[in-house]
């Protein structure tokens, strides 16, 4: 009896696993297929998807637009995390808890009116439409990530060597440079890989400011599903799934990042 209730324990568990990365794994055999159209299971298997990827320009174009957009905005949120993190945490500033729920609100407010919001600022600063935009939007989308986790980890963090440091003459720049910045590396590069993910995947803030040279590769992606069903996209796709499962496990592996998500 009790084994048999183990055995629906396990079938439960692995049917709530394939509800969840069903959708996203289904997008890898089907990069795989050789038709013109979208179908599953393919009728046959080649790596056609993935040279005309190599060939498509406009792809590519996204893709290298939106590594460096995610790139900058990352290093961006990372600078304003970390010193949001250490004011509100280590800093004698007023009214801290409303400053963190300020710096969480964009996790909260819906990407539609965060994206509204933008177009309404940018359109007089001509940042409509140009990279630079779209990287400080970016910044305020994904920098909430970057805090939570330097805030979470400063929380727990032990200063007894930050103190002794200091007692034994170090000034408090060389002590946050010697002591604390090194045990906040890892939640640091945490958050910014974090970060760079959502960045990566970001489309309905980017939606508003994007125009014809700055379309980011979820819009080009959204746009050859909708306008040409054009499956080279799988091959896209499978790519993004394997990249971003891969910095995962290399997090999970070398910073144990669950410890700072449960913090």
């Amino acid at each position: 009896m009790r084994r048999s209730w183990t055995s629906l324990v396990y079938l439960y568990i692995l049917a709530i696993v394939l509800f969840i990365l069903g959708p996203v794994l289904i997008i890898i055999p089907q990069s795989f297929s050789g038709g013109d159209m979208f179908s599953f299971p393919p009728a046959e298997f080649s790596l056609a998807q993935y040279q005309k990827l190599l060939q498509d320009e406009r792809i590519l174009a996204s893709l290298w637009l939106s590594l460096s957009i995610g790139a900058a905005s990352t290093v961006l949120a990372g600078l304003i995390g970390l010193c949001a993190a250490l004011g509100i945490v280590k800093g004698n500033l007023p009214a801290k808890n409303l400053l963190e729920s300020l710096f969480l609100g964009p996790l909260i407010v819906p990407l539609v009116t965060t994206g509204i919001g933008f177009l309404i600022l940018f359109v007089p600063l001509g940042l409509v439409g140009s990279p630079l935009g779209i990287v400080l939007a970016h910044t305020v989308v994904i920098s909430p990530y970057v805090v939570r986790i330097l805030i979470a980890t400063l929380r727990h963090f032990n200063p007894v060597q930050e103190e002794a440091a200091i007692v034994h003459g170090a000034n408090s720049w060389y002590a946050f440079r010697t002591v604390v910045l090194p045990q906040l590396l890892p939640a640091l590069l945490s958050g910014a890989i974090l970060a760079f993910l959502v960045s990566l995947d970001e489309y309905t803030v980017t939606v508003f400011l994007a125009q014809a040279d700055t379309v980011t590769i979820p819009i080009r992606i959204y746009q050859y599903v909708s306008l040409d069903i054009n499956p080279v996209v799988t091959a896209l796709a499978s790519l993004t799934v394997i990249l971003s499962f891969g910095l995962i496990v290399l997090l999970e592996k070398r910073f144990k990042i669950h410890k700072y998500l449960e913090m």
